[in-house]
């Protein structure tokens, strides 16, 4: 067994006490209270250089090495899901209709059990580490990672890479990793749509200006944005999933609301669809005489592997657990996640890995199903991860004084 694996594994017993107490105890994006206290007690035991609450239920935490560098940010979601648990675990939820889902109370207690190897180990860390207990992960659009960004969190000191893991039901081999190579996420916008017109008898159309027309002009000519403005070899997809309109069979209706949702592979695709909407709008105005609303509200940007993070990450692992524990994915992930705004919206190398956990039971069930379960000796894996890669990228990519 590896140095780093063989002190993961000494604080493994902990580390499943912490993540079944946040198992029992989960809460609601934004409502993190007692998660946040508890992970912030923890830190300031372990002897953080630095403990802040940026957030209400945010926790930012520093451990600075002994020799100087960059640093690298850890970061784990630390909210869970409007969800009824249906796992049958002795330590279930206690809260009832809210669950840990998507097994973000793993990631909390990975970045514990990491923080607490990694301030034993500051005679080896070439910079600093930045741990990100972030909140409202699950609250899309808007997410946490975005107010955490502008209260500085990847400032003071500057962030030269971050990395996420997220555990993943399944998989080819429990405490294996998941990456693909390049862009691995979605990115998402919504889009509301109030079109506004001018009712009349349906016996006179003339005098009226149709909203349901015009809305119905407006999503046929919205699925040419990607049959005609997207390369080919891109995906995009354009859904409108809500339409609401009229009064009454005989009645030339003035108004409908239609919310629509876009996603993309990264931002080339996600900016022509933007600017293709709004034009589209336009045209319809002029033709129809309706007047089109637009409210476009940013989702979250895709997750951008760094390659070079990928190589770190492929060297470390293999350093410490062996030949086989890093699996490259054909096809990119078809979910969102907030930790692109990390990346791709803030400019920060990133590394973003699946862990596989395997399952309890007969079947794997999907992530934020209420009988999603996990095996957790795949968190020791996790933690032997983020611990030999961060230190490896700090290693690798240092940045005199950033980490001072």
């Amino acid at each position: 067994m590896s140095d780093i694996r063989s002190k993961v594994h000494e604080s493994f017993e902990d580390m499943i006490s912490w993540r079944r107490d946040f198992h029992r105890h989960p809460e609601l994006s934004n409502e993190e209270f007692r998660t946040s206290d508890k992970i912030e007690e923890l830190l300031r035991s372990f002897g953080c250089d630095s403990v802040e609450r940026p957030r209400p239920t945010g926790v930012v935490a520093l451990i600075k090495g002994e020799k100087p560098g960059g640093c690298v940010a850890l970061r784990a979601d630390i909210d869970a899901l409007p969800v009824t648990e249906n796992t049958g675990l002795a330590f279930s939820s206690e809260n009832e209709g809210v669950m840990h889902a998507c097994g973000h109370d793993t990631h909390a207690a990975m970045l514990l059990c990491a923080a607490k190897v990694l301030c034993g180990m500051r005679s080896e860390l070439q910079g600093t580490v930045k741990l990100i207990f972030q909140p409202a992960e699950e609250k899309a659009p808007n997410g946490g990672a975005k107010p955490l960004i502008e209260a500085g969190v990847l400032e003071n000191p500057t962030v030269d890479a971050i990395m996420a893991l997220h555990i993943s039901p399944g998989g080819p081999k429990v405490g294996s990793f998941s990456v693909y190579n390049g862009i691995a996420t979605t990115a998402f916008d919504l889009y509301n749509i109030e079109v506004n017109g001018q009712t009349a008898h349906g016996s006179q159309p003339h005098r009226g200006h149709d909203a349901i027309l015009a809305a119905s002009q407006f999503v046929v000519t919205a699925q040419q944005i990607v049959a005609r403005r997207i390369n080919p070899v891109k995906t995009a997809i354009v859904s409108v999933g809500l339409i609401n309109g009229g009064e009454a069979v005989n009645i030339i209706p003035s108004h409908v609301r239609m919310e629509m949702v876009c996603r993309t592979y990264g931002e080339e695709a996600r900016e022509i669809i933007r600017d293709q909407i709004m034009k589209i709008a336009h045209g319809i105005e002029e033709y129809s005489e309706c007047r089109l609303d637009v409210e476009h509200i940013e989702g979250y940007s895709s997750v951008e592997n760094d390659p070079r993070l990928i190589s770190i990450a492929d060297e470390a692992v293999t350093e410490e657990l062996g030949e086989g524990y890093m699996d490259y994915l054909d096809e990119p992930l078809s979910f969102s996640e907030d930790f692109g705004r990390y990346g791709q919206a803030a400019g920060v190398p990133s590394l973003f890995m699946l862990l596989n956990a395997g399952y309890l039971g007969i079947a794997p069930y999907s992530l934020h199903d209420s009988r999603c379960t996990f095996q957790e000796e795949a968190l020791e894996y996790g933690v032997t991860a983020m611990v030999a890669t961060a230190k490896k990228i700090l290693s690798k990519l240092p940045k005199a004084g950033s980490g001072s």
